[in-house]
């Protein structure tokens, strides 16, 4: 089960990068609201992950990967806001252009 929810975390956060990255050469906001849902989706796996570790008091497990995990949401959650607001600022200045 563990496998499946980091699985899940891991392709959900890729799928919010490629999201975020279609949504810059396509118009509509549909691609980026996806793109952050996912990005949100993937970060409550993370969460789930540690609530399982904590109920089995596998300490050692979430202080080993407390930083990395830490270290990915935040670079996850930049990577999707940056590419969202390079999609949001194409969108309006090709609106004020056409």
């Amino acid at each position: 089960m563990i496998t499946l929810i980091l699985l899940g975390a891991l392709t959900l956060g890729m799928l919010s990068w490629a999201l975020g990255g279609a949504a810059i050469f396509r118009r509509g906001q549909g691609l980026s609201t996806m793109s952050l849902g996912s990005c949100a989706i993937s970060i409550l796996l993370a969460c789930v992950y540690f609530g399982r570790e904590i109920r089995a008091q596998h300490w050692d497990n979430l202080t080993d990967t407390a930083d990395a995990m830490l270290f990915s949401a935040v670079i996850l959650i930049g990577v999707t806001l940056c590419l969202n607001a390079a999609a949001w600022l194409r969108a309006r200045l090709c609106g004020r252009h056409a």
